[in-house]
């Protein structure tokens, strides 16, 4: 590596998602030095008071529209290309064969677009992870991410919740639950009240909009910029927003970090002892395997990376147009769902998700429409057995619906049943997905660098240290070996609270 190199810092971290931010804070707690870099800007209204440079307002409306996507990496039929519309965007989109997944970019990573649900998944789920790791060990660091993020239920259902209660039930589906969501609520939504949350910072109680998926605007979304971050900083760690990672590698048993500053587009270096790598699913893997291949920098990375990847069997349907719903964007996006079993254990979710017709760019009769509309989701436990590969030039995959075709039929036909309960004008199976009969759309990228006993069966131990690398770590949803079929980010945050206790 030809570029000098710094030994300023004990940890360098790459994003600061629910992995990263997460041992950022509890690195700094305990002593480290460390330097987390994020490609993204600091968005949203309460951090007005960051660097102008730094910062960026949530995107809304036509006027906001240019930040809404920083970039399409395409990998369809052959062809290889990226769009980058602007550095400082914020959702991203990967276009493969049969799969479209969509993620963001900013200081405090996908909490900016997550739809708040914070679930533990059932101890059972840990079956598919090494004997260090199971619910009870999992229990009391589940435990410190509810007492950092305060997740609870919607207090308030609105009108679109009782609506989606009788389809269920009328469709025979189990009863509708309402899982904790990390928002703080108030005692009207029509008048906010201000509150100081766990890591200090002051926030809004929630004005039942439901903008989950482009940044909450009215403050009350308990994303990790104003939580894990803060508890990073006050400890003494540095954040570099706006800089992207090109290249990873060791040197001189030291990891290095190549990356452009896009505020002044410059190339910078920076090593240290511990390299953590909570780029994201598939940004983290991106890395890696040029890492292995490309550069050449870390050539025995284990095989397995790349194996046991999966799309969390996401699925959703629009229902167009439905008397029923007068305004399906009055509340927040996800708040309750159905859960399906087979033999006592967990299968899949079925949910509403209202959009955010409020600060979409769209015609006001679109609005409209859209307010009488609403999509139906499901996320299931699949097979977890789809590859992501390396071309040379960026990650390919041509996993699809066929890689567990009965799980997608059954949840098909859940939500079909549901669907005909609301009397929608039509239903658009194919909205986010397209065309393709194989198509899928998914929000929830998991697994590639999977925590497992060994190098042959896992990418990682049950600390996510890289097998052959001390020090080189993966903290991200990549790590999952299975898919939970819930949100993920509960247990992504829980085992980033292990891997940072566990870090000496």
């Amino acid at each position: 590596m030809a570029k000098k190199l710094s030994d300023h810092f004990d940890a360098i971290i790459v994003g600061s998602g629910f992995g990263g931010s997460v041992c950022a804070a509890r690195l700094a707690e305990k002593g480290m030095r460390v330097l987390v870099i994020e490609r993204g800007p600091w968005w949203g209204p309460l951090n007005r008071d960051r660097p102008a440079e730094d910062r960026r307002e949530f995107p809304r409306g036509f006027p906001g529209s240019r930040k809404l996507i920083r970039s399409v990496r395409f990998a369809r039929k052959r062809r290889r290309s990226e769009w980058l519309f602007g550095v400082d965007g914020l959702l991203e989109f990967h276009r493969f064969d049969h799969l479209t997944t969509l993620t963001s970019s900013g200081v405090g990573g996908g909490s900016h677009v997550y739809t708040n649900i914070l679930e533990e998944p059932p101890a059972e789920f840990f079956d598919a992870y090494p004997d260090e790791i199971t619910g009870e060990v999992m229990r009391p660091y589940f435990e410190r991410v509810r007492a950092m993020l305060r997740p609870y239920p919607i207090p308030d259902p609105p009108e679109k919740n009782h609506v989606f209660e009788r389809a269920v039930a009328a469709s025979g589906l189990p009863e509708v639950a309402y899982p904790d969501l990390a928002v703080a609520w108030g005692e009207d939504p029509r008048r906010p009240e201000e509150l100081i949350n766990a890591a200090g910072v002051r926030q809004s109680t929630s004005t039942y909009q439901s903008d989950a998926f482009i940044g909450c605007q009215d403050g009350s979304k308990t994303t990790l910029d104003l939580t894990y971050v803060p508890v990073a900083l006050r400890h003494g760690a540095a954040l570099r927003p706006l800089c992207e990672v090109l290249a990873v590698g060791a040197v001189e048993g030291n990891y290095w970090v190549l990356y452009r500053d896009h505020r002044s587009g410059e190339e910078r270096c920076e090593a240290a002892s511990r390299l953590i790598l909570a780029a994201g699913g598939l940004n983290t893997q991106r890395l890696l395997f040029n890492a292995r291949h490309g550069q050449g920098a870390l050539p025995a990375l284990p095989a397995t990376l790349g194996r046991r990847f999966s799309p969390n069997a996401d699925l959703a349907v629009l229902l167009w147009k439905t008397a029923l719903l007068e305004d399906s964007s009055w509340g927040t996006s996800f708040n309750a769902f159905s859960r399906i079993t087979d033999g006592g254990l967990h299968r899949f979710v079925l949910g509403e998700v209202g959009l955010s017709t409020h600060a979409l760019p769209m015609p006001s009769f679109l609005r409209r429409w859209m307010q009488h509309s609403t999509f139906l989701f499901c996320m299931g436990r699949d097979a977890s057995d789809g590859t992501v590969g390396f071309d040379g030039t960026g990650l390919t995959t041509s996993i699809g619906r066929s890689f567990d075709t009965a799980l997608y039929d059954e949840m098909g036909e859940a939500i079909a049943r549901v669907a005909s309960h609301y009397e929608p004008e039509r239903l658009l199976p194919k909205v986010l997905s397209g065309r393709d009969p194989q198509g899928l759309f998914s929000v929830h990228p998991l697994g590639g660098c999977s925590i497992g006993p060994n190098p042959e069966e896992g990418f990682t131990d049950h600390r996510g240290e890289v097998f052959r690398y001390p020090g080189l770590f993966v903290a991200d949803g990549s790590l999952y070996p299975r898919s939970p079929g819930i949100p993920p980010s509960m247990t992504i945050a829980a085992l980033a609270e292990r891997q940072a206790d566990l870090m000496e």
